[in-house]
């Protein structure tokens, strides 16, 4: 840009030039030769202060900013560009300056958020490994027949709050640890249901009802289903926020329905607040707009918007007549047909009646938490299996070379001295048979690849606390898929 401005100027230059020697030959013609000189001496004094005007008040400004604009384009978000004199140049170069600010000021944000995602994914393990020893001891107290009714009530209520905890815990890793674009085929009643899982604990504390109907009929749409939870996870966080300003009763509605044509899955989020002013409704999805001071950072929305249109859809404010916000997203609906959702779930998958579905498979666990490995080595014993344990990769392979030869391997991923990524490359290099056979267990499923080691197969992790009777079903059907 600014060199097209320098080339601009000196073409202009150069007319003037051209047309000062056009008048000097009219005037020599009709004034004679003293008016031409006197003419072209006043010219010759003016150009230069022509030039020296142009270059002080556009040349320079222009060039200041292009190296201000050169530093963030490497980069540096410090640059600040210094304001010469109230005009236009001037106003832009303050318009440059702020955003440099507002823009220094977002990085920080995001820095601090990624920190806080890789401090989570660290938290969740930790938190998961007693999560997993909690629910593994209320199941196996639950498998036995003769627990009496008040205890069994008990281990069922341990269970479910286990449960509830290791939920959040995932939901919260999947939300600031997006990863890369997957698309699928997504139902949204279930992306809607996650979001507000992961706000729900506001509900209570800030004395907010949740209202609503999801279309159990609802078709599938395609997308990432972890973007698209992210945008439903804003709307509802924004919904919180406006309702934290106005009195009781606070209302929070979130409905799912197909529109008039059939072509539209649709989703609206509306609360009773003080809504959206005017004024700020207009440029409500621009990049730093915000309605919530230092507290937003005026992206979210802006993202959200994006997002939905990436998956070909939109998202906008809806007008009404009554007190509050109604936000509407809409995606298209896929082809195929989404099966019906269980009307229920059960409370626990454990059978009162041991079965021995595991009977004469041997196998090798894997963790350095003997809270854990010691249930779920006595759970699989009662389902017939023939267990080893060890503590870490090392004492796995130790056992291995005393001739243990185990149908199923079950690898924690974080261990001391030998974690499940570095025990499951060395089986690749010197037991690829074996190798095959590694379940993995991990409380952070977003890192399965560690410092440049074999990545993790993703179908092959189950994820911390895994019920006992779904680790019981995924090993039974892992032996079978490697037997056939």
């Amino acid at each position: 840009m600014i060199k097209s401005l320098r080339v601009l100027i000196v073409v202009v230059v150069a007319a003037a030039m051209i047309y000062g020697a056009a008048v000097t030959l009219a005037l020599t013609r009709n004034l004679g030769s003293v008016t031409a000189i006197v003419v072209l001496v006043v010219g010759a004094i003016l150009l230069p202060v022509v030039l020296f005007v142009v270059r002080r008040r556009m040349w320079k400004p222009l060039a200041a900013l292009e190296r201000g604009i050169q530093q963030v384009s490497d980069g540096d978000l410090t640059a600040q560009v210094p304001i010469v004199r109230d005009d236009e140049l001037g106003r832009v170069t303050d318009h440059f300056n702020q955003m440099t600010r507002v823009l220094r000021d977002r990085a920080e944000e995001q820095g601090r958020f990624a920190a806080a995602g890789e401090l989570l994914g660290g938290v969740a393990h930790e938190v998961n490994n007693p999560l997993m020893a909690i629910a593994s001891h209320a199941e196996l107290r639950l498998a036995d027949t003769n627990l009496p009714a008040e205890q069994r009530n008990e281990m069922q209520s341990i269970l479910r709050q286990a449960q509830r905890a290791a939920k959040l815990l995932r939901g919260l890793l999947r939300f600031v640890r997006a990863g890369e674009k997957r698309s699928a085929s997504v139902n949204m009643n279930d992306v809607v249901r996650s979001a507000i899982d992961l706000v729900s604990y506001r509900f209570s504390i800030d004395e907010i009802s949740i209202e609503g109907r999801l279309d159990p009929e609802l078709p599938t749409v395609v997308g990432d289903a972890n973007r698209l939870e992210q945008v439903i996870v804003n709307l509802l966080s924004n919904a919180l926020d406006a309702l934290r300003s106005v009195k009781p009763p606070r209302r929070l509605i979130v409905d799912s329905f197909m529109d008039d044509t059939g072509s539209r899955v649709c989703v609206t989020v509306t609360d009773n607040g003080s809504g959206v002013a005017p004024e700020i409704a207009q440029r409500l999805f621009r990049p730093f707009a915000s309605t919530k001071g230092i507290r937003g950072t005026g992206l979210g929305l802006y993202i959200s918007r994006q997002l939905v249109r990436e998956a070909e859809g939109e998202l906008d404010l809806v007008k009404r007549a009554e007190p509050g916000a109604r936000f509407l997203v809409w995606l298209p609906t896929a082809r195929q047909a989404v099966p019906a959702a269980p009307a229920a779930a059960p409370q626990s998958r454990v059978s009162p009646t041991p079965k021995k579905s595991l009977e004469g498979i041997r196998i090798l666990l894997v963790d350095d938490e003997e809270l854990i490995r010691r249930p779920m080595g006595r759970f699989l014993t009662k389902r017939g299996a023939e267990i080893t344990e060890a503590g870490d990769g090392l004492a796995a392979l130790d056992r291995l070379k005393d001739g243990f030869e185990p149908h199923v391997i079950l690898a924690d991923l974080r261990m001391p001295r030998m974690d499940g990524a570095e025990f499951y490359e060395r089986l690749q290099q010197e037991r690829p048979a074996l190798a095959e056979r590694v379940l993995f267990l991990s409380g952070d499923i977003t890192h399965l690849a560690g410092r440049g080691l074999a990545e993790v197969p993703r179908d092959r992790v189950l994820v911390k606390p895994v019920e006992l009777a779904e680790l019981e079903r995924r090993i039974a059907a892992f032996v079978q898929e490697k037997a056939a």
